[in-house]
């Protein structure tokens, strides 16, 4: 499976990377990680197998890769939004020996009692190649973590491609087209952009940066026929006027809950949106829906691409059959055989199937919230609250209650201040009194992820 990545690796002619500064071809791109392989026999021992990469999104997090693989090694992208001591600690937990960082990262790995190498130095080694090994995995991506810790998700080469193969009737891709590098390449929708350029032939577009100035310049400049985006992104981008080229194909937005209305914006806009589900687990998206099914079927994540089979247990958790179904945990084999059983994944999140396939998501089971007895679903809570004008933001929480197991909370960003009253008054027309909130907070900004998603368990802890 892995040769697939390597199809274009001898063509000069086409594009590979292209940045503000400069274009490399797959063959420079190949022959650069080929001189990286042939570095790296100084540096890490044979027993090695699991190599950490602290990088932002740039050619040489590619080029780093393409040569790990090389030599039967497995890149584990690291999150750069994690402290020092998070990255520390989980360094520690998986006994890893080595880390490669990128320059400006310098500040989250001077404490590490590992060897720790920098692009600068990587790049200017000079050694010969003394093994390499034969191995199916291709990637750890480390899950968010909800309240446990990240847990590295091991992925193999097969699993990849087979995502790639599963959606190609949604992408659409051939050879020349671009991908533009949105997401950040230690997540799996970041890490799979570059696999489906690669596998394809397509131009891989480094924005300077993920923020809205960076993808607006990319947007305009080179035009890319394929983007992957969360709600957050998407959302700023049209706020900021930006239209597409009329080149673009297909604009994926999955990373959590996307509202229809923002989709059907979108579509008039031209950024041809596809609302997808997945997982870091299946290897990205398995579901996809197109506007006009969004239109018949509101709130609906699509239906199974190729060689998805879903179902719903008892508990109406969503259970996933894939082939793009993640190898296992990263030293966690307990964690893995009580996630995946008879060939399904227990995905954690509650949701339904209609007659027609359509896959539609209610909430994870990690969030809601158990008061009195009552299971209440947060993120309908937080759909009630943004109909109230004066609430521009809502995160729903837990408080731990002596009477009631749970209450439930909400930390709001305002245009004013709190007038609990009316925000309890609006929401009875939408709610059971059981699921208002019971006590209310007020912020500037709620804390996200680098993808945009609401860290609930970070609101949690500041409450709790």
């Amino acid at each position: 499976m892995k040769e697939i990545f390597y199809k274009y690796s001898n063509r000069s002619d086409l594009i590979a990377i292209k940045t503000e500064f400069e274009s490399l071809s797959y063959k420079q791109v190949f022959e650069h990680s080929q001189k990286i392989s042939n570095n790296l026999s100084s540096i890490i021992q044979s027993n090695q197998k699991y190599i950490p990469i602290l990088s932002s999104n740039c050619k040489e997090f590619i080029i780093i890769t393409i040569a790990l693989w090389n030599l039967g090694l497995v890149p584990v992208p690291l999150n750069i939004k994690w402290t020092e001591k998070e990255i520390k600690d989980l360094i520690t937990d998986n006994s890893f020996e080595i880390i490669f960082y990128e320059k400006i990262l310098e500040d989250l790995v001077k404490s590490l009692e590992i060897k720790k190498i920098s692009f600068n130095d990587l790049f200017g080694l000079n050694y010969k190649l003394s093994f390499k090994r034969s191995n199916d995995e291709s990637v750890v991506i480390f899950t968010s973590g909800s309240s446990a810790k990240p847990k590295g998700v091991i992925h193999s080469f097969a699993s990849l491609v087979n995502s790639i193969f599963n959606c190609s009737d949604i992408l659409k891709q051939n050879i020349g087209d671009r991908w533009l590098a949105s997401l950040p390449f230690y997540h799996i929708g970041g890490f799979q952009i570059i696999c489906r350029a690669l596998s394809n032939g397509c131009e891989l577009i480094l924005p300077i940066d993920n923020q809205i100035n960076s993808l607006k310049n990319s947007i305009y400049k080179f035009k890319p026929t394929h983007i992957s985006l969360v709600a957050a992104q998407l959302n700023n981008l049209l706020n900021e006027k930006i239209k597409p080229d009329k080149s673009l194909k297909v604009c994926l937005i999955g990373g959590g809950f996307s509202e229809d209305n923002l989709l059907l914006k979108a579509q008039e806009e031209g950024w041809n949106p596809i609302r997808v589900y997945g997982s870091t687990e299946t290897a990205s998206l398995i579901t996809a829906a197109e506007v006009k099914e969004i239109i018949k079927r509101p709130n609906t994540v699509g239906r199974p691409v190729k060689n998805v089979k879903l179902k719903v247990s008892n508990e109406n958790e969503i259970l996933i059959s894939t082939n793009s179904l993640f190898k296992n945990y990263l030293n966690n084999e307990t964690e893995f055989r009580q996630k995946v059983q008879n060939g399904f994944y227990y995905s954690g999140d509650l949701g339904t199937i209609d007659e027609d396939e359509y896959l539609f998501i209610e909430a994870k089971r990690t969030d809601l919230i158990v008061s009195g007895g009552e299971n209440i679903n947060p993120y309908e809570v937080e759909n009630a609250l943004l109909k109230i004008p004066s609430i521009k933001e809502a995160c729903v929480f837990p408080i731990q209650d002596v009477y009631w197991g749970q209450i439930v909370a909400a930390l709001l960003v305002l245009d004013g201040n709190i007038d609990e009253e009316h925000i309890k008054n609006e929401l009875k027309k939408e709610l059971s009194s059981y699921k208002i909130p019971k006590k209310f907070f007020q912020t500037d900004k709620l804390p996200r992820t680098s993808l945009g998603k609401i860290e609930r368990e970070k609101v949690k802890k500041m409450f709790n």
